[in-house]
C-alpha cells in the first residue's frame, strides 16, 4: 500500500492553525480586548487514490516486463510460471494454479492473463498490486493458494490528456480527464501487434496459421466526489483473445493424436461492470458497497467437429464496514454474495485426468455431447479484528463463514495474524488460517465428472522474521507449510466407482523458507534479492504413494535492480535462477489402440526426472525525453540476454519413420534471445 498521505486541505489547515495560533497568544497580551477571528479549513475525507503505490512503482520498472505489473510477481520468491515462458498462470509456493483467487477493485475476477502469459492491465491504470501468497485474513474467500489483490487508480482531476504506447508486440491509448469539479474519468484500450508477425496462409512443418493471434484489453473508469464523504466509482474491463491453426496429418501433433487433425480455433472474451460506494466517516470509519457483473465466453474448436462452448455469468454483491472500537480495535464486518451460471455445451472426447496424472492418453473417453447448465451460489460473511495490544504486540483475529449450494457443504474459516515488535528494527510475525474453494469445474459437469465432489481445503502457517538493518537495507526470512486436502483424484479402471470419474483422495503438502534482501533508494539505485528453498508434494490416498508435485522447485533466487543515471536515462537487471520442474520422461513407444499405424508415448515413474536448471537475464534501458513540447519515453529491453536453453518439457515427436524401438524425444524450449523496444508519449 501507498504510505504516502496525500496533501489536502485538512494538512493544511492543520500547518497554518499552529502559526497562527501562536500569534493569537502574543496578540491576546497585548491587546486583551481585541476580538481574535476564527479560522477554520475544513478537508475532505473523499480523497481520489490517483497515484501509484511506491512499491507497485518498484514492480513495474522491472526489466523484462513490459511494464506489466502481474509479471513483475515472477520476480518475486516462491512465484513460478505453470507454462514456462511461453505463458501461463501464477503457481504460489507449491500449489496449483488453479488454486489462486484474484480480485480487481475488490471484486473477484477470473480473467487476468492472455493466452500468452501478459496480463490485462494496462501500466497507467494501476495503482496497488499486492500478492498475498499464504495465510491471508478473512476478506479473502475461494483459494486455497494466493490471493493477487489489484487495485485501479482513480482518475485524475486535470485537462483531457492523452497517453499512447506503441512497442513490437503491443499497442494502446488512454484518455483521461475531469468532466467537471467533483467528476473525473478514464478509459484505456490495448491491442498486441503478435500478429503482424506472424503470416496467414504459410505452412510449415505440417502447420499453418488462419487466424493469427490478437489479444486486446480495456479497463475504464468514471468518479463522483459526492460532497467530502462520499464516492461513487463506475467500472468496466474487459479482454480477448483469438487464433486459428491448422493441424495437418503431416505435424507432429497430427501424428501422435489424429482425433486432433483439422482447424484449430479458440476465442475467449469477458466484459465486466462495476459499480462502489464509499463513505468515509469521523474516527475511521469507511463503508463500502460494490456490485459488479462479468460475463465470460470460452469456445474451442478443434479435430473434426469437436467443440467446447462454455458462456459463464456472474453477479458479486459485497459490503465491508470498518470502524475503530473499543481501545486500540480495527474492526472489519463484511459480507459476500455472488451467483454464477455456467451454460455450456459440447461435443468432444474427454480425458478423465487432472495436473497429477503420469499419462492423460490411457484416460481416454468416448467421444461424447452435453448441453447443460451448471448454478452456483457462494454467500459468505466475515469479521475481522486488529487489535494493537500495546507498543510491541498486535493480534489479528478472523472469522469467515461461507456457504456453498452447489457442494451443499458450509464452512467456518479461522485466520489469525499475531506481530511481535521485538524491537524498533525486528518484527517476528506469525500467522495460520484455514481456506476451501470451489471444485475445478470440469470436474464436477455432469457426464464429464463428479457433481458430489467435495471443495478442496488447506491450512496454511506461517512464521517470519524481519530486520530493519538502516534506513537503506532491510531483510526478512520466512518459513511456510500448507497442508492441502481432498483434492482431485482421477480414477482408474479397476478403481470402485469408476464411472464417477473422479473423486476427493488426493491430498498433498508444500514447505518451505524464503529470504528477502531489499535495498531502499539511494545514491540513484535500489533493488532487491531473494532465495527460496521448497518442496511440494501430492500423495494418492488410495495408495499411500507420496510423489513429488510437477511445479516442485526446490530452488529459486531473483535479483533485481535499477539505477538512474541521469535525469533522461535509468537502468535495470533481472536474473532469475530457478531449479528445473519435475517431469514424467518417455521411456518407450506403445501402440495407439484406436489408430494402430500410430504410436503413442510410455512413461515412466510420475514426476521422477528433473529439466535442467533454469536461468535468464534481461536488460533494459529507458531514455526520457519531448517531441513536440509532449513528453515521451523510449524503452530499450533485451529478454534472455545470455540466450539460454530453458526447457519446459521434452515430448514425443514423431516424423513419419518411427518405430516401437526407434523414435525422437525432444525438449520444449522457452523464448532465446528477444530484443523489444517501445515508445510512451503523453499528450
Amino acid at each position: 500500500m501507498d504510505k504516502k498521505l496525500p496533501i489536502n486541505l485538512f494538512t493544511v489547515g492543520i500547518c497554518l492553525q499552529l502559526p497562527l495560533l501562536s500569534i493569537a497568544e502574543e496578540l491576546s497580551q497585548q491587546v486583551t480586548n481585541d476580538a481574535i477571528e476564527k479560522i477554520e479549513v475544513k478537508g475532505r475525507r473523499n480523497q481520489p487514490n490517483t497515484q501509484l503505490s511506491a512499491e507497485t512503482e518498484k514492480l513495474l520498472a522491472i526489466a523484462g516486463i513490459a511494464h506489466d505489473p502481474l509479471n513483475s510477481v515472477y520476480s518475486l520468491p516462491g512465484v513460478v510460471y505453470a507454462g514456462g515462458d511461453d505463458g501461463g498462470e501464477p503457481a504460489v509456493r507449491g500449489s496449483s494454479p488453479d488454486d489462486n483467487a484474484f480480485y480487481i477493485d475488490d471484486l473477484p475476477a477470473g480473467y487476468i492473463f492472455h493466452l500468452f502469459g501478459d496480463s490485462i492491465f494496462n501500466e497507467n491504470v494501476v495503482r496497488d498490486f499486492t500478492l498475498h501468497p499464504a495465510a491471508f485474513n478473512s476478506q479473502y474467500g475461494n483459494a486455497t493458494g494466493g490471493v493477487f489483490d489489484v487495485q485501479l487508480r482513480d482518475p485524475k482531476q486535470q485537462d483531457i490528456e492523452t497517453i499512447v504506447d506503441l512497442s513490437f508486440l503491443k499497442t494502446g491509448v488512454m484518455v483521461e480527464g475531469g468532466v467537471t469539479e467533483d467528476q473525473a474519468f478514464y478509459f484505456s484500450y490495448r491491442r498486441s501487434l503478435m500478429h503482424l508477425f506472424l503470416p496467414e496462409g504459410d505452412e510449415e512443418d505440417g502447420y499453418t496459421i488462419f487466424k493469427a493471434p490478437v489479444s486486446d484489453d480495456y479497463q475504464g473508469k468514471y468518479q463522483w466526489l459526492v460532497g467530502s464523504d462520499h464516492k461513487v466509482t463506475f467500472t468496466v474491463n474487459g479482454a480477448s483473445d483469438v487464433g486459428g491453426i491448422n493441424i495437418s496429418a503431416a505435424s507432429e501433433q497430427g501424428r501422435v493424436d489424429p482425433d486432433s487433425i483439422g482447424d484449430l480455433k479458440l476465442k475467449t472474451r469477458f466484459d465486466s461492470q462495476g459499480i462502489s460506494w464509499q463513505y468515509f466517516g469521523d474516527g475511521g470509519k469507511i463503508m463500502q458497497l460494490v456490485f459488479g457483473h462479468n460475463q465470460e465466453k470460452i469456445e474451442e474448436f478443434y479435430g473434426e467437429g469437436q467443440f467446447i462452448d462454455i458462456d459463464k455469468e456472474q453477479y458479486d454483491l459485497r459490503f465491508q464496514y470498518q470502524l475503530e472500537w473499543f481501545k486500540n480495535h480495527t474492526l472489519i464486518l463484511g459480507s459476500d454474495l455472488q451467483h454464477k451460471v455456467f451454460n455450456y455445451r459440447f461435443d468432444a472426447i474427454p480425458y478423465y485426468c487432472t495436473d497429477h496424472d503420469q499419462d492423460c492418453e490411457s484416460k481416454k473417453g468416448e467421444r461424447i455431447q452435453d448441453e447443460d447448465k451448471l448454478t452456483n451460489n457462494t454467500t459468505a460473511f466475515y469479521v475481522n479484528d486488529k487489535w494493537y495490544i500495546n507498543h510491541a504486540w498486535q493480534l489479528e483475529v478472523g472469522l469467515r463463514a461461507e456457504r456453498n449450494d452447489y457442494t451443499e457443504q458450509s464452512f467456518l474459516h479461522h485466520r489469525l495474524a499475531l506481530n511481535w515488535f521485538a524491537s524498533d528494527a525486528i518484527t517476528i510475525g506469525l500467522k495460520q488460517g484455514s481456506y476451501s474453494r470451489f471444485p475445478d469445474i470440469e470436474t464436477v459437469l455432469k457426464k464429464i465428472g463428479n457433481p458430489a465432489l467435495d471443495s478442496p481445503k488447506a491450512q496454511h502457517y506461517a512464521l517470519s522474521v524481519e530486520y530493519q538493518v538502516n534506513d537503506l537495507w532491510q531483510s526478512s526470512i520466512e518459513l511456510y507449510y500448507k497442508d492441502l486436502k481432498d483434492l482431485p483424484r482421477s480414477l482408474d479402471e479397476d478403481d470402485a466407482n469408476v464411472e464417477l470419474h473422479y473423486s476427493n483422495d488426493m491430498s498433498g503438502s508444500a514447505k518451505g523458507i524464503e529470504w528477502v534482501l531489499k535495498r531502499e533508494l539511494a545514491d540513484d539505485w535500489y533493488g532487491w534479492a531473494s532465495i527460496s528453498w521448497s518442496k511440494s508434494d501430492r500423495t494418492d490416498d488410495f495408495t499411500n504413494r507420496t510423489t513429488e508435485y510437477y511445479l516442485d522447485t526446490p530452488l529459486l533466487a531473483n535479483v533485481v535492480a535499477n539505477y538512474q543515471y541521469n535525469e533522461r536515462w535509468d537502468f535495470g537487471v533481472r536474473l532469475t535462477v530457478r531449479s528445473g520442474q519435475k517431469y514424467t520422461p518417455i521411456i518407450g513407444l506403445r501402440e495407439n489402440p484406436d489408430y494402430p499405424t500410430h504410436f503413442l508415448p510410455t512413461y515412466g515413474d510420475l514426476n521422477s526426472e528433473t529439466l535442467p536448471t533454469y536461468h535468464r537475464l534481461d536488460l533494459q534501458a529507458n531514455y526520457k525525453t519531448r517531441y513536440w513540447g509532449h513528453e515521451a519515453q523510449w524503452t530499450f529491453a533485451l529478454l534472455n540476454a545470455t540466450n539460454s536453453d530453458n526447457f519446459s518439457g521434452y515430448y514425443y515427436a514423431p516424423d513419419g519413420n518411427e518405430t516401437l524401438t526407434d523414435y525422437n524425444i525432444e525438449g520444449e524450449e522457452g523464448m532465446g534471445m528477444f530484443p523489444s523496444i517501445g515508445l510512451k508519449m503523453t499528450f
